[in-house]
């Protein structure tokens, strides 16, 4: 019976002994944690670019190059670095980071800078540290990132090469240098002393690309009606009263007009253009008389000669001559842009004309007026003046005179 209980004792010495040191080192057998981690509230990233890198847009938008990434969230604790992981597989923390398979690939981080926009992450007070697949950014000469919404940019990411879905992890630290010495962030899955933390999905997408094709137009009229008093249909060059022929009979009296010395005679005739060539468009005058002037031989000679070459001039009564005065643009009814007139049909001075024989009886003629862009019914007018001299022959004078717009689209 002594036995029995001496067996009894020291089964029960033995059992006080283990519960004493299990109780002692219980907590010691238990995980570090040294804070209570929490999830980033109100986190998003908005990419200012969609489309996938290396595709067919090289440039500007949708072609996932020189993104921006808006990184926001709202801190529980106080920061002062943090690290973004980009992952192919999940947003979980603590997973693996895959980031060899194709919705990652080509993804480029290196080059990402920062911007602040709400919140105390900001440059030049915080720094950044980025690798392809990687951004951490640290307190440098800056404040921390107090509890509340913090707003940053990260500028110059690369976009992934493939559509889809990819992940960012977001860890917050209490230090500037991610964890410290102690329990430092080491990777995706060897976080260390992190406090707040959170995942974020992202994607990119196809671009929507829209084609719309303007044809090039010119209309180009020239009428002996003027546009403006005559033209009341459609007030281009579709209009019924364009088609009048500008067909000038240049003289004075009745029942047949003549051109002699008393008197230097006029007749206009019009022209509309609308064209949306890009860099405007020119307006040349070709004379079927290679003297320039007004011929009663069909050429050959020119009695009543062009005046003022390329410097306008009066046409006296009784010195024989013949000449242009160009108006600049004016626009009818709805008409857009401007139309110059060429110097040597307009020096200012409506009396003055001009007629610059070696070029007009060139083979693409002579320039009279012009734009610099596009124009929309826009008129000239053209005022031709002559008169003979006491040795002019008698004869009928003509002369075929010929404009040629040309747009440079």
């Amino acid at each position: 019976m002594t036995i029995k209980v001496r067996i009894l004792r020291r089964i029960a010495y033995a059992m006080a002994a283990l519960a004493l040191f299990v109780g002692i080192a219980y907590p010691a057998l238990q995980p570090v944690v040294a804070h209570a981690a929490a999830q980033l509230s109100a986190r998003s990233i908005t990419m200012s670019d969609s489309g996938v890198s290396a595709g067919t847009i090289t440039s500007g938008v949708g072609s996932g190059l020189s993104v921006t990434y808006k990184v926001g969230f709202t801190t529980s604790v106080s920061a002062q670095s943090l690290v973004i992981d980009f992952c192919q597989n999940d947003p979980i923390i603590s997973d693996t980071c895959d980031n060899t398979t194709p919705q990652v690939l080509g993804m480029n981080a290196s080059t990402a800078a920062l911007t602040g926009v709400t919140g105390n992450i900001t440059s030049p007070g915080w720094a950044v540290t980025a690798s392809q697949y990687q951004v951490k950014l640290a307190k440098s000469t800056g404040s921390a990132a107090g509890i509340g919404s913090q707003v940053f940019n990260l500028t110059g990411i690369t976009n992934p090469t493939h559509l889809g879905t990819f992940y960012a992890r977001i860890y917050t630290f209490n230090d500037n240098t991610w964890g410290g010495t102690t329990t430092p962030y080491s990777n995706a899955t060897t976080l260390g002393d992190y406090r707040d933390y959170g995942g974020i999905a992202l994607s990119t997408n196809q671009i929507i690309t829209i084609t719309a094709r303007v044809q090039e137009t010119l209309a180009f009229c020239v009428s002996g009606s003027d546009p403006i008093a005559n033209w009341t249909t459609q007030h281009d060059c579709s209009d019924p009263n364009a088609a009048v022929a500008p067909s000038l009979i240049i003289g004075h009296g009745a029942p047949t007009a003549i051109l002699d010395t008393s008197a230097t005679n006029t007749g206009t005739v019009y022209s509309q253009i609308s064209t949306n060539a890009t860099t405007g468009v020119v307006i040349s005058m070709r004379n079927s008389n290679a003297c320039g002037g007004l011929s009663a031989n069909g050429g050959t000679t020119c009695d009543i000669p062009a005046t003022g070459g390329t410097t306008p001039s009066t046409i006296t009564p009784g010195t024989a001559g013949f000449g242009l005065y160009c108006t600049a643009g004016y626009p009818d009814t709805s008409g857009i842009g401007t139309v110059l007139a060429d110097t040597n049909y307009n020096d200012g001075t409506s009396t003055h004309y001009g007629m610059d024989t070696a070029n007009v009886s060139g083979t693409f003629g002579d320039r009279v007026a012009y734009s610099t862009a596009p124009v929309y019914r826009m008129d000239n007018s053209y005022t031709f003046a002559a008169t003979a001299s006491l040795t002019t022959p008698a004869g009928i004078y003509t002369a075929n005179l010929d404009l040629v717009a040309t747009g440079t689209f």
